[in-house]
């Protein structure tokens, strides 16, 4: 069986041309903090990685000394997902960084194949170019299709708007209740982009805007079941998402904690495997 039936979840970056994808994927590379990631993207020399994390390149893959890989993805695209579906172990994630004419919802049936397991779709917008390329014939359909498939949004470009992204958050919000994210220079926290999870309710619809959030890792040991769950209950009220894979001291299989907003959960994990547990939680405040 496919990695003991465990299902990668996958996640979709969309965006229009020159929104700020590529940058999105380099600090993801760049700071994958112990996760084993498969980026797939366009174009593989186009992910500026520190010279120092490449352990290898082939010119089609590039491999990191922190376990990720980064892949172009080939013509056919079903080819490319049976070369990760070959690795002997599966990865924590796969990131696909789509066409900037592409559209999410045509791609995300893929991220549900055999295997894996759509995450969720992150769309990139550039808040200079936005609003005036919105009204294009036919760009204009394609940014709203990325925007409308979105479960979350990545504001980029802010400081070269004259009104800061007013009217792209404007426009944003006519398509799409997903919350929005202003960031600059790929800076976003990865657990907002990594942890979707389409399981779970939505992020607060609330923008957060630059700044506006801390990310810290707490190690939680191995506390009992019950005591996770108090654990959670007694977060702060300005943790607005959480997340990690429990080793509880009761329990034979891993446990999975998620904070979103106001809602605190756990679920037993019997499809992984208990030595991917890190018994830390990745806690996202935001600043007062």
């Amino acid at each position: 069986m496919l990695w003991n039936g465990q299902r990668v979840p996958f996640t979709l970056l969309g965006g229009y041309l020159g929104a700020g994808k590529t940058t999105v994927i380099n600090h993801v590379a760049r700071h994958a903090d112990g996760r084993r990631i498969v980026v797939l993207v366009n174009d593989v020399a186009a992910v500026n990685v520190d010279a120092a994390l490449i352990a290898d390149h082939d010119g089609t893959t590039l491999s990191l000394t922190n376990g990720c890989v980064c892949c172009a993805i080939s013509d056919d695209f079903a080819q490319t997902l049976e070369l990760i579906r070959a690795m002997p172990e599966p990865p924590d994630h796969v990131l696909m960084e789509l066409s900037g004419v592409g559209e999410p919802a045509r791609v995300a049936p893929w991220a549900s194949t055999a295997g894996f397991r759509l995450d969720g779709i992150v769309t990139v917008a550039d808040a200079d170019q936005i609003v005036e390329l919105a009204t294009r014939e036919y760009v204009g359909d394609t940014i709203g299709e990325q925007l409308r498939a979105a479960d979350l949004v990545l504001l980029t470009k802010t400081d070269l708007a004259a009104d800061r992204g007013a009217a792209a958050r404007s426009l944003i919000g006519g398509h799409t209740s997903a919350s929005i994210i202003e960031v600059r220079d790929g800076l976003v926290a990865i657990d907002f982009v990594l942890g979707i999870d389409r399981r779970d309710v939505a992020l607060p619809s609330s923008s957060l805007e630059l700044g506006g959030y801390d990310t810290t890792v707490v190690d939680v040991g191995s506390p009992t079941l019950a005591e996770l769950e108090q654990l959670l209950v007694e977060l702060p009220p300005d943790v607005i998402r959480a997340k990690g894979l429990v080793h509880c001291s009761d329990e034979e299989v891993p446990v999975e904690a998620h904070v979103v907003g106001g809602r605190r959960t756990v679920r037993r994990r019997p499809d992984l495997d208990m030595a991917r547990t890190t018994s830390r939680l990745v806690i996202i405040r935001a600043n007062p």
